[in-house]
């Protein structure tokens, strides 16, 4: 009876060993970021949040941690990352479906284009060994402010230029994070020119949203959180010391920006 005592704690502990290698997103910034563009999509979706919504967040979820695992096996090529990476998906898919199949299949072409390039450029870059790059970056950024817009296409909305907008300001301003935290961590010249040059054309953008009606005025104020970024530019900082305050800042300031967004686009 000892024995088998034994022998199925050894099991449990190799089981919860191989647990520990399979590989799980961490990056509680991304995490941060897509909760917070599920709650904007489903504030703006027009529509009572439903088990399909709820299916659809559950789906969400599982379909961003396929990233770690299809990451690792890309470079090691070999443990059960494909297969966590297929179980994740599968079910994703499979919580998500009752929403998607309320989407025109021609708009739904159309959403599943950033997702595809997204996991095409990160796949090639965990090859290269180049994940941190600033256009992956860029492209995963985009996918993770996706939720914005697909809430209202779930509830049978036509893709239309508002949402649209609303879709490109929450890339352009989550964006945002990726240039700060690059020139925080290497304190270089061409990452704060860069990062100057960025906030300039988000503010022109802006602009051209609104001389087009495509977005409420007051959408501005959810901007104002980025004088903070302009403020780091100038005062020398070194971040990687204070990766966690910069992260934390960062979600707060996300927060603070969504609020506004919502209120903004519900009372126009």
């Amino acid at each position: 009876m000892i024995h088998l005592i034994h022998m199925h704690g050894i099991r449990c502990y190799l089981v919860s060993m191989k647990l520990k290698a399979i590989p799980f997103p961490r990056e509680y910034g991304s995490w941060g970021i897509l909760i917070t563009s599920c709650i904007m999509g489903v504030a703006l979706q027009r529509g009572p949040v439903t088990a399909v919504t709820v299916l659809a967040l559950a789906g969400i979820s599982l379909l961003f941690m396929t990233k770690a695992p299809l990451s690792a096996f890309v470079r090691r090529r070999h443990g059960p990352d494909l297969a966590v990476s297929a179980v994740y998906a599968g079910g994703g898919l499979l919580f998500l479906w009752p929403a998607l199949s309320a989407v025109r299949p021609g708009t739904l072409l159309l959403l599943a284009v950033v997702p595809v390039l997204t996991i095409a450029v990160y796949a090639l870059s965990a090859f290269l060994h180049r994940e941190r790059a600033v256009v992956v970056e860029f492209f995963a950024m985009a996918t993770l402010t996706l939720p914005v817009l697909f809430f209202s296409l779930a509830e049978r909305h036509p893709v239309n230029v508002r949402m649209s907008a609303l879709w490109l300001l929450s890339f352009l301003y989550f964006s945002a994070s990726i240039l700060k935290v690059k020139m925080l961590i290497f304190r270089t010249r061409g990452f704060r020119i860069a990062n100057v040059t960025y906030l300039i054309a988000v503010a022109g953008v802006f602009a051209v949203l609104i001389a087009e009606r495509a977005v409420p005025v007051g959408a501005g104020f959810a901007f104002l959180p980025l004088v903070e970024n302009v403020v780091s530019t100038f005062v020398q900082r070194d971040g990687r010391r204070n990766l966690k305050r910069v992260g934390i800042l960062e979600l707060v300031k996300g927060c603070i920006f969504a609020l506004v967004l919502i209120l903004a686009a519900v009372s126009a």
